[in-house]
């Protein structure tokens, strides 16, 4: 009957650390919503892609296209606002992570937050930006 005991316990305080661990990781969860990559042309300089780019509860869409070294986050402020990065480290020239909550190297550990401002060095210097434009629901991003 004590082996049972000891037993109950044993299995209760498992399950309530995983619980509790659980609960401790949801919010770096929602932050991994999908991140909507999309493979566009230029026009002019200038790439177009449509407000309805954002799936929900997403703030960051990535263009794609080969003339680019680097690809380009489109961040959604808020429904009028739009501001877009080259998602290129200012530490050493590497390609930068993506979430709705920032974008970060792997290589050295720079994170920046959705402004492009440096979060954590060694990077010292803000992401380059992109003039960025609404225009009858289209996002316009010039990259001359």
């Amino acid at each position: 009957m004590n082996k049972d005991r000891r037993e109950f316990i044993k299995n209760s305080c498992t399950l309530c650390a995983g619980v509790l661990g659980l609960s401790a990781l949801l919010p770096t969860l929602q932050s991994c919503v999908a991140i909507n990559t999309l493979q566009l042309e230029p026009v002019n300089n200038s790439f177009q892609l449509p407000t309805t780019s954002f799936v929900e509860n997403s703030k960051v869409v990535v263009i794609k296209h080969q003339s680019l070294a680097f690809s380009i986050a489109v961040v959604k402020i808020n429904p009028t606002i739009y501001r877009s990065f080259e998602l290129k480290c200012t530490h050493q020239d590497n390609g930068l992570g993506v979430s709705n909550s920032g974008f970060f190297c792997s290589m050295h550990g720079s994170n920046f937050d959705l402004n492009g401002k440096v979060l954590t060095p060694p990077a010292s210097r803000n992401l380059k930006e992109y003039k960025t434009v609404l225009t009858n629901d289209q996002v316009i991003v010039s990259i001359a």
